[in-house]
């Protein structure tokens, strides 16, 4: 079979040696991929957050772990209103610096609490709505880009019952789930009140009459239906005066006593508590109460009226 003439021979390799270099690399890729080069590992370059903290002086964990201070410290039963806390009358329940940070708040909330607020730790009162950098947080929802400063915490609440506001529990998280700290707020009592329906007018006695050179007791309240006074909210404490305005003999002994009907003997009536002018009765029972007077050889002129203030302490 004939030759090939020399000058194609060197033409085709002319077009070989001349491809763009790109169609060379294709060429070393396929080669590459077919002679099974093992791949030895993969680097994942973790995102780098700024210097920015929150941070806290109560709570978890800052041992003691103490809780929030609410303020006030007590609510009146009935009421709706807000109530602030922070960790004490000096420090802020926590603290932003070095620039903004976004966290996240876990809380479960309850009745008769409405609604939780953070706000700038600057005195501002009033509505939680309206006080400065005021932001209202829900569980689980990020609060994005918090601003350098000193916050507290501000609560809603709506018709308060008997056992006041509840306690409550709530973990801060920066992103990437990472804890930052707990706080514990503490449950907030009704005030205490002691009340009376009849007060700076007479009391009614029970018996109404005595007869002369008896001695016994007669019990005093508002009427047949309410009592001498009430306690609400929690316990109380209070002076009673009555030294230098008519309470001399016969009487000897002046008691108060739970109203709930029972008879006999002062001493021996529910909750009775012996009083003295002057002297405190601490911790009253949150009940209606009653007086129970014993008295001793009774005169001709009876019992002599007498008077008695109550102070609180």
């Amino acid at each position: 079979m004939p030759g090939r003439p020399l000058g194609e021979e060197m033409t085709k390799m002319l077009r070989f040696t001349s491809a763009p270099a790109a169609v060379l690399l294709v060429l070393l890729l396929v080669i590459t991929t077919v002679s099974g080069v093992t791949a030895l590992f993969t680097h994942y370059f973790p995102a780098i957050p700024t210097s920015a903290t929150m941070t806290t002086t109560c709570g978890y964990p800052i041992y003691p772990y103490n809780p929030l201070v609410s303020n006030p410290s007590s609510v009146v039963e009935g009421s709706s209103g807000q109530v602030s806390f922070q960790c004490s009358a000096t420090d802020p329940a926590f603290t932003i610096s070095g620039g903004v940070v976004s966290a996240t708040p876990t809380f479960s909330i309850a009745a008769p609490y409405a609604t939780l607020w953070i706000y700038q730790s600057d005195g501002s009162t009033g509505p939680c709505s309206s006080r400065t950098g005021a932001r209202q947080i829900e569980s689980g929802v990020a609060e994005v880009d918090i601003a350098s400063s000193s916050y507290n915490y501000c609560a809603e609440y709506v018709s308060v019952g008997s056992s006041g506001l509840p306690f409550m529990v709530l973990d801060w998280y920066k992103a990437g789930n990472l804890f930052l700290f707990e706080h514990y707020f503490p449950a907030v009592p009704i005030t205490a009140t002691m009340t009376t329906t009849c007060a700076s007018t007479y009391l009614v006695p029970n018996p109404s009459s005595v007869d002369q050179g008896s001695s016994g007791q007669v019990s005093f309240q508002c009427s047949a239906t309410d009592p001498a006074f009430t306690i609400s909210g929690g316990t109380f404490s209070a002076t009673p005066y009555f030294e230098g305005t008519g309470f001399a003999a016969p009487y000897t002994t002046l008691w108060i006593y739970q109203s709930d009907g029972s008879t006999g003997s002062c001493s021996s009536r529910t909750g009775a508590r012996q009083i003295e002018t002057g002297v405190t009765e601490a911790s009253i029972a949150p009940q209606s109460y009653n007086y129970c007077a014993e008295y001793a050889s009774v005169g001709a002129g009876g019992l002599p009226a007498f008077y008695l203030q109550w102070q609180a302490t």
